[in-house]
C-alpha cells in the first residue's frame, strides 16, 4: 500500500513509520530553461500536477524526485548528506517542517524575496526561534467537529454537548494515533488546556466513554464515512474533505466556524515547501514565487482537493467554509506545537489503551 502523508496523519504513523524507506527518483520533462532545480514532492497526483503547473513557468529546468511514502524518508536521506543537499526545494508538512527547522536546515523566506507570500496568512507559516519564516505554505487541510443532521437528535452548540445522554452510542471518536490526536487537543483548548496540558481532555473523554456516548472508535477514513453516512454514529472529528465525502450521502453540519464560547475549534494542517540551506536558493525562491501565484496555487490545489494557501486563489465551493482570512484563523482555529506533539503521540496512545479503551 502506498503511504501518503494524509494516510500517516490519519493513522498517526509519524517519523518512525518510514525511516527505512528509500526515495524513488524520476527525471520528468521540464520546461527547458537555464536555471536548474531539483524538487522533491509526493508522487501520484501530486507530482503530476506540480509538473503541469511548473511547466507554465519560464526560466527553469526542473528535475523531479519523489518521496517514498511520507517525507520522513527524505529527512533520513538528507541527514546522511548534510550540509550538502541533493534538493533545492523539499515538499513536506507540519511534523516534517518542524524536524527540518529544528535541524537548522531551512533557509529563511520572506515576502520581499517571494512576493506572492504577502497573500498567505501569517498563521500558516512555521518559524524558527527568532520568528523568521522557514516554510512556504501551499495548501491547507482543516480538521474539526461536525455532525450528520439527519441522524443527530439535536443541534450541537457546545463541546459539552458531547456528554449529552441523547448522544449515547452516537459519537465516533478517533483514537490518539489518528490525526496526531488533534481531536483531543481541540477538547483541551475548549476546556482551558492545550497540547501541553491535556488533563482536561482526558477527563472529558473518560466521561464520554463512561456515559456510553462513544459508539465507535474510527481508525480510517473508510470507517468514518461508513459509520457517519449510515447513522451508526452521527458526530465526529475529521478533515474537511472527510465531511465533504460524508455530505455526498447525508447532510452535514460543519462546526468549523463556531463562537469562541462554544468550545468547537478547528485544527489546521499545512503542506508546502522548504528551501534547504546551501541549495540553489535564488532560483528556488523565484520558482516558488511562480508556484504561489493565485493562478498556480489554485490550479494545483483544485487538482489535489485541498485549500490554497494564497487567499487570492480560487477555492472550491465545497471547501470555502474553511478558507479562513487572517482574522478568522485567530478566531476559529487553535495553534499546534508540532514539535511537542510529535514527542507525545506514543504516550497518548498508551494512555488511551490503559484508561479509555477498557471503558468502551
Amino acid at each position: 500500500m502506498r503511504l501518503s502523508r494524509r494516510h500517516l496523519l490519519k493513522t498517526g504513523m509519524l517519523s518512525t513509520a518510514t525511516l527505512g524507506a528509500l526515495s524513488v527518483t524520476s527525471r520528468l520533462p521540464a520546461f527547458a530553461a537555464d536555471k536548474p532545480l531539483t524538487v522533491i514532492d509526493w508522487g501520484g497526483n501530486y507530482i503530476d500536477n506540480i509538473r503541469l503547473v511548473s511547466e507554465k513557468l519560464t526560466g527553469f529546468d526542473v528535475t523531479y524526485d519523489v518521496h517514498a511514502g511520507d517525507a520522513t524518508a527524505t529527512l533520513t536521506k538528507m541527514k546522511t548528506t548534510w550540509p550538502k543537499s541533493d534538493y533545492d526545494v523539499v515538499a513536506a508538512w507540519n511534523p516534517i517542517f518542524s524536524s527540518m527547522i529544528n535541524e537548522g536546515w531551512a533557509e529563511t523566506v520572506t515576502a520581499d524575496e517571494i512576493p506572492n507570500l504577502k497573500d498567505v496568512p501569517s498563521a500558516l507559516f512555521m518559524s524558527d526561534g527568532t520568528g523568521a519564516w522557514k516554510t512556504v505554505p501551499r495548501s491547507i487541510m482543516a480538521l474539526h467537529w461536525g455532525y450528520a443532521k439527519q441522524f443527530c437528535p439535536f443541534p450541537l452548540t457546545n463541546i459539552r454537548d458531547l456528554l449529552d445522554p441523547r448522544l449515547k452510542g452516537l459519537v465516533l471518536m478517533p483514537p490518539p494515533q489518528s490525526s496526531t490526536n488533534m481531536q483531543m487537543i481541540s477538547i483541551a483548548y475548549a476546556l482551558g488546556g492545550d497540547e501541553r496540558n491535556m488533563e482536561p481532555a482526558w477527563e472529558f473523554v473518560k466521561k464520554m466513554a463512561e456515559a456510553g456516548n462513544i459508539g465507535r472508535v474510527s481508525m480510517s477514513d473508510a470507517d468514518t464515512f461508513t459509520s457517519m453516512s449510515t447513522g451508526e454514529t452521527c458526530v465526529t472529528f475529521t478533515t474537511s474533505t472527510g465531511f465533504q465525502h460524508i455530505g455526498t450521502v447525508t447532510p452535514v453540519e460543519n462546526l468549523a466556524r463556531m463562537p469562541a464560547d462554544s468550545g468547537f475549534r478547528t485544527g489546521i494542517v499545512t503542506e508546502g515547501w522548504i528551501v534547504p540551506k546551501g541549495a540553489n536558493t535564488a532560483a528556488a525562491k523565484e520558482w516558488l514565487n511562480g508556484m504561489m501565484s493565485p493562478e498556480s496555487n489554485a490550479a494545483f490545489c483544485s487538482a489535489v482537493g485541498s485549500i490554497p494557501a494564497n487567499i487570492k486563489a480560487t477555492v472550491s465551493e465545497e471547501q470555502k467554509y474553511v478558507a479562513f482570512t487572517e482574522e478568522e484563523y485567530a478566531k476559529y482555529t487553535f495553534p499546534t506545537d508540532w514539535a511537542y506533539v510529535a514527542t507525545q503521540v506514543d504516550g497518548w496512545i498508551q494512555r488511551w489503551e490503559k484508561e479509555i479503551a477498557p471503558l468502551l
